[in-house]
């Protein structure tokens, strides 16, 4: 069990039952992006418990219907900094035979965004009776939609609370992931690029088809398929730097109707991921080589690759902070040094325009299912709560303390 002195964290642990339960009662009803109604009106009911805390919510304050930003001011002047967590859920249905599993069917909080959700909230409780009158400065609290999907538009949560204003004058801006590989008392903290560029792309190889008895009348793009994937999985072997993380992943692949009619056509659908602008775009051309082989066969091709998230790059300086913290509440604490993975996290956008950090909280059960990050036995540690709201709480501290950090 991880023990501190220090009198933030003790103040958490007197905060542990409640945000249990708080937990709880998020997961057990969870929603999908841009559609945390609940959700949001459970964040708004516990801003509002908060003395001095300023609640705004909605399309017109926040730049989605179901945003919520709380704001602690102290005094005119000061730092500004923001605590950010993600509120939606992902559709998937719950194994889990706990009594606070999900309650709605084909959905759930299977990346620990309940957690998150919670645990910015206690550090905004703590905060409340910390801060005040030690520091000048203001504490943002954006509880964000829609981290996990897009829209119509192909846009997830955070460019619209971005663009709508809750980052103007941040000065620094910290967020914290469920982490289920490591048990409570580890944490993973990396400066610079630490999570992936998300890009998906929809191709088609067009053949003339023909039938089945009959190919070499005509041009088929299965047969062209075969070589255009040999293509596309050695971009990232043999095309691209061995020391530079890259992945290009064929996910959707549909093509025929028959079994003795060839195609004219075959879908290929994916996904890149990639750390740096650089090897991004290099993906990206090389891909186009690999799909204008069919050109060369007699065939040709269309291709259209969609930006998602920047990489998650976290700044020496925010990073720095959250490890100062750490150090000085629980200089027992584990620390991985090195990146989170080729996932894709949207408050990649947030640390592109200001400097900011993600970690990723020990969290994990020691009970042997496989809890990964979404799947469907996935649940969390919840004594990882008071420990993440402290070091959360801590580093807002010690950054209006010192913001020159």
């Amino acid at each position: 069990m991880l023990t501190s002195q220090n009198q933030v964290f003790r103040e958490a642990l007197n905060l542990k039952e409640s945000l249990i339960q708080l937990r709880r009662e998020l997961h057990q009803y969870p929603e999908l992006s841009f559609e945390e109604y609940k959700t949001s009106s459970v964040v708004k009911r516990e801003l509002e418990k908060i003395p001095g805390m300023k609640v705004y919510a909605g399309l017109e304050h926040t730049g989605l219907s179901t945003g919520v930003v709380g704001e602690l001011a102290f005094g005119d002047d000061g730092p500004v900094i923001a605590l950010r967590a993600d509120m939606d859920a992902l559709p998937i249905e719950e194994e889990n035979e706990e009594d606070y599993r999900s309650k709605q069917p084909g959905v759930m909080h299977a990346c620990g965004h309940d957690a998150h959700t919670t645990i910015v909230l206690g550090a905004a409780r703590i905060l409340a009776e910390k801060v005040k009158p030690a520091f000048a400065g203001t504490i943002k609290f954006i509880f964000q939609p829609a981290e996990e999907d897009t829209d119509e538009q192909g846009v997830t949560g955070s460019p619209y609370m971005i663009s709508h204003g809750v980052l103007d004058n941040v000065d620094v801006a910290l967020a914290l992931h469920m982490d289920p590989e490591y048990p409570v008392g580890h944490v993973r903290l990396h400066e610079g690029p630490s999570m992936a560029n998300v890009d998906t792309f929809t191709g088609s190889i067009h053949g003339t088809g023909g039938h089945g008895a009959y190919p070499h009348l005509g041009t088929d793009p299965t047969w062209m398929l075969s070589l255009i994937l040999q293509s596309i999985h050695g971009i990232s072997a043999r095309k691209v730097s061995p020391l530079e993380p890259a992945v290009i992943s064929v996910c959707h692949i549909e093509g025929g109707s028959s079994t003795n009619v060839i195609p004219s056509k075959v879908l290929l659908e994916g996904t890149m991921r990639s750390y740096t602008k650089e090897t991004r775009k290099e993906l990206e051309e090389e891909l186009h080589h690999a799909f204008a082989v069919a050109q060369s066969l007699g065939g040709s091709y269309e291709l259209e690759v969609k930006k998602g998230e920047p990489a998650l790059n976290n700044s020496s300086k925010a990073i720095n902070l959250v490890r100062e913290t750490i150090g000085e509440f629980f200089p027992e604490m584990v620390i991985h040094d090195k990146p989170y993975g080729l996932g894709g996290e949207d408050f990649g956008y947030m640390a592109e325009k200001v400097p900011a950090a993600m970690f990723f909280l020990g969290a994990g059960k020691d009970d042997r299912k496989d809890r990964g990050l979404h799947m469907p036995c996935f649940d969390i540690n919840e004594e990882a709560l008071p420990v993440g709201a402290s070091i959360l709480a801590g580093s807002v501290l010690k950054f209006m303390s010192d913001p020159q950090l």
